[in-house]
């Protein structure tokens, strides 16, 4: 028979068994700690290898692809950084003979041996700079920033148009050709603004200076406001990945504010001369017809209207999630939309309402972000111009684009009486407070017609 009774055991086994788990613990550690002390001595006896206490890399010939036709083999960097090791290629290719002669270094080297030994050099030096200045980088991070045209570190200062870059070349990636414009323009600004552009240099003093030269150029407070946004991004993220200390951040002290919405909206008297308007050519009723579609469709986005598909039509009704916030917000808001007969004739005009595929022809067949913000901006921008030049016609102060759509609607909705909730709901926000900033102020006409009924008890 077993006992079913638990077995006792003697302190001096448990002491025992301690003793050995320290001791295999201790012989693990210092086993691992000899390897890496000697994988150190030995990179540091090879000539031509940068190290430090982040990672290492080291020059090497690559056999496997050589040029064709041709004897030369590519040069690339063997990269050690955080526990990962990768290649990277460099625009250098070499014979064996002259690459081992240039990587030796002994006595007098020829001259084609010498410049190869140059260039490796200095892809060498940018290399350990960038291991020595960026110690969290992951092999996405060292490969962007050693492509980088610009050094990261100009006399001991973080390169600010880097860490733009890194930022534009992640959101390319992702395909997101708009926003990674958009930093592009940023970071153009601020160089135009001083051409040396570090990270360190930004106070408080040079956001206020920014910002007043900004406007003074001409440009809009909203566009400097929208910049800086962009600026304090970088910044943050240059915090959190160690290139600067919390400390410096100007952004506490300095506010920059909430951009105030265009006052360019269409009343209802001119969105009816709008609806009214007699178009002369086929460029003035495509305009037309797609200002009112985007007006029907709960002042859609010209890129959402476009890139809707026949997925999206369900019993006479437009559910779509923005472009705008699909990728910002932690939860996607759907958007429903009444297909008005109006709306659904436009669609019949200017594209296919039974389909699988977008419903307007402009994405059709193209496969990346890229592609499509192209498309986009051409049609908008032709749209736009016969829009502006329907606008002078009927005598608007306001410039006529597509934007006004948006503006319109919201405003259209508020002289109804519609509540603020529902308005909110129909554009897409995601809190009511947005949508305050976004409606229009009533019209000249809407507060005589109120301050008329005071007296009449």
């Amino acid at each position: 028979m077993f006992s079913t009774e638990p077995t006792s055991i003697s302190p001096q086994v448990n002491n025992l068994s301690l003793v050995i788990c320290k001791s295999r613990h201790q012989i693990s550690c210092f086993r691992r700690n000899l390897l890496h002390s000697l994988y150190k001595t030995v990179l540091k006896q090879v000539k031509n290898i940068k190290i430090n206490q982040h990672g290492s890399v080291y020059p090497f010939l690559d056999a496997r692809t050589p040029m064709a036709n041709s004897n030369l083999l590519p040069v690339k960097l063997s990269v050690y950084l955080n526990g990962s090791q990768f290649r990277v290629g460099l625009q250098l290719y070499s014979t064996k003979e002259i690459f081992d002669k240039a990587i030796s270094g002994n006595g007098n080297i020829p001259i084609d041996a010498k410049i190869i030994k140059e260039k490796v050099d200095k892809y060498l030096q940018k290399a350990k700079d960038i291991l020595y200045n960026f110690p969290k980088a992951d092999q996405k991070q060292f490969t962007n920033l050693f492509k980088s045209e610009a050094d990261l570190k100009v006399h001991n200062k973080t390169n600010l148009e880097v860490l733009f870059q890194m930022k534009i070349d992640e959101l390319k990636e992702e395909d997101r050709a708009g926003s990674a414009c958009f930093y592009e323009q940023s970071m153009l600004a601020f160089k135009k603004f001083r051409k040396d552009f570090y990270l360190e240099d930004i106070t408080v003093q040079y956001l206020k200076a920014f910002r007043s030269w900004y406007v003074g150029e001409g440009n809009s407070n909203a566009t400097s406001q929208i910049y800086l946004r962009s600026l304090r991004h970088i910044y943050n993220r240059a915090i959190k990945d160690g290139y600067i200390s919390a400390g410096h951040y100007p952004f506490n002290e300095f506010k920059i504010g909430t951009a105030s919405r265009s006052k360019d909206v269409l009343y209802p008297e001119q969105l009816k001369a709008l609806w009214e308007y007699e178009t002369k050519t086929n460029g003035e009723k495509k305009a037309k017809d797609f200002f009112f579609f985007l007006y029907l469709c709960n002042g859609m986005n010209i890129k959402d209207a476009l890139s809707l598909k026949g997925k999206n039509i369900r019993n006479n009704m437009i559910s779509f999630v923005r472009a705008k916030t699909s990728r910002t917000s932690n939860e996607s808001k759907e958007i429903i939309v009444y297909l008005h007969p109006e709306a659904k004739t436009i669609i019949e005009r200017w594209g296919t309402l039974n389909t699988k595929d977008y419903l307007f022809p402009h994405f059709r067949g193209l496969a990346t972000d890229v592609e499509r913000k192209h498309a986009k901006d051409v049609m908008a921008r032709n749209i736009n111009r016969d829009l502006r030049a329907i606008g002078a016609t009927l005598g608007f102060e306001v410039n006529l684009t597509l934007n006004l759509a948006r503006h319109s609607y919201a405003t259209k909705l508020k002289i109804e009486g519609v509540a603020t909730s529902f308005i909110s709901d129909a554009l897409g926000h995601s809190n009511g407070s947005t949508t305050e900033h976004y409606l229009k102020t009533l019209p000249d006409q809407k507060f005589k017609s109120i301050s008329e009924r005071l007296l009449k008890f």
